[in-house]
């Protein structure tokens, strides 16, 4: 995974994004990107953002060919990585 500095390849994250906010009843609000990381054959990059809530964080899935989105799930770092 390589870290990215900036999301100029992406298409507009925000209908996405308030689609999931939509259906998840646990997720409050979305904010700014956190980080950005890139797999190693540079396929598909996932997006971190903020959620509002400590070490939880929103990551999207994107095609990087296609710049689009194809996926989403939650991660709460304190509970997958024992982050304090």
């Amino acid at each position: 995974m390589q870290r990215l500095d900036d999301a100029m390849h992406f298409a507009d994250i925000g209908p996405y994004i308030d689609e999931v906010v939509a259906g998840e009843p646990s997720l409050q609000q979305v904010g700014d990107i956190y980080s950005i990381y890139r797999d190693a054959l540079g396929r598909v990059d996932q997006v971190l953002l903020e959620t509002g809530q400590d070490e939880r964080h929103l990551v999207l899935m994107v095609d990087v060919a296609q710049a689009t989105i194809f996926g989403h799930f939650l991660i709460d770092f304190k509970e997958e990585y024992g982050i304090a």
